[in-house]
């Protein structure tokens, strides 16, 4: 299999980026992610993911940047088109398969035997699934001012806990797994237990044509302080879709990327190294989930992280004292900011 990292030049650092999408699989069929580090490479004419980051550029968005909706909505490529796009069926599935940047966790256990490129690197945080119209061709589609459809999220489960071996390899890391035992099962922890894959499944009933998936993760390791290249680490990555054999329903309205999440909301501010951190209290962050059936979005309250519940509770920030503080990785070090002040 093609790794994306293995065709990095000598002169480019391994900690430019922390990863970026490796392939996209439906059915018998398999599209490379780009390759930012060789714009030569056959894969960049032939891919359906817009290009996540530039090799010298952060691989991922900070706090300060959640009200730039260019930044926000596809990190680099927002207004830059994949030459390609996945023809799916309304109702299939898409499978997205994540490659680390370092080689930290291969052959790790825990990783789901991944052996073939470097697994995903981080394994606390959030990952959410977008969608919107590209409004005709998704090749000539300027996604900065998208309205985007949230489709599927995946918070912390506390019914049920990450495997002991995935645990134990985290604790190798600067990046110790909280909660340290227990419940607990981040969304982030369970694409890394599957061989770093993530499924989506495109709504059945959804009109043909083509579509953009906003596919995010959210890695939650380097709690905010007032350095402002701490708080959530979100890695956005863009996927261009025909969709075949659709129903007669259109997206309802979406939200703009930049009014996401706030700068300063409970989300930026979660802390899982906090004493007051509860797992049962985290409240997966953004808009509701369409139900993928009717023309508005789903009203019910925003789900909690937790598998299956529909109670609302409080997000807590969890600012207060910390259990201690994660080390800096080598693979981490600090990043200048995107932007120079919070809005």
């Amino acid at each position: 299999m093609y790794s994306l990292v293995a065709a990095i030049l000598a002169s480019t650092s391994l900690v430019a980026g922390h990863g970026q999408v490796n392939r996209v699989q439906h059915g018998g069929s398999s599209n490379t992610g780009p390759n930012i580090y060789y714009s030569g490479d056959s894969a960049n004419s032939k891919t359906a993911t817009r290009i996540m980051y530039k090799a010298s550029s952060p691989s991922y968005v900070l706090f300060n940047s959640f009200t730039d909706n260019s930044k926000m909505s596809c990190e680099g490529s927002s207004r830059s088109p994949a030459p390609n796009t996945i023809s799916v069926m309304a109702g299939d599935e898409i499978d997205i398969y994540w490659e680390g940047a370092t080689s930290e966790l291969k052959g790790k256990a825990g990783t789901g035997s991944l052996t073939a490129y470097n697994p995903w690197v981080h394994a606390m945080g959030f990952v959410f699934d977008y969608i919107t119209s590209c409004n005709g061709d998704c090749s000539t589609f300027d996604a900065t001012n998208a309205d985007w459809t949230k489709i599927a999220h995946g918070g912390i489960d506390t019914s049920k806990s990450i495997s002991s071996e995935l645990r134990a390899t985290m604790k190798g890391k600067p990046e110790e797994y909280f909660p340290t035992s227990g419940p607990g099962l981040w969304a982030m922890a369970k694409l890394v237990e599957n061989g770093s894959k993530w499924s989506i499944k495109i709504p059945i009933g959804l009109k043909s044509g083509q579509y953009m998936i906003r596919h995010e993760l959210a890695a939650m390791h380097n709690p905010k302080t007032s350095d402002p290249t701490t708080g959530p680490q979100l890695y956005i990555t863009c996927i261009q879709l025909d969709v075949t054999n659709g129903g007669d329903l259109s997206l309802p309205m979406g939200t703009q990327a930049k009014s996401l999440y706030k700068p300063d909301g409970a989300f930026a501010n979660i802390n899982v190294y906090s004493d007051s951190f509860d797992p049962a209290s985290v409240e997966i962050p953004g808009p509701v989930v369409w139900d993928g059936v009717s023309s508005s979005a789903n009203q019910r309250s925003k789900r909690m992280a937790r598998s299956g519940s529909t109670k609302s509770k409080p997000c807590r920030s969890n600012t207060t004292k910390s259990k201690r503080t994660p080390k800096r990785s080598h693979n981490e070090p600090l990043r200048r900011t995107q932007q120079s002040h919070l809005s």
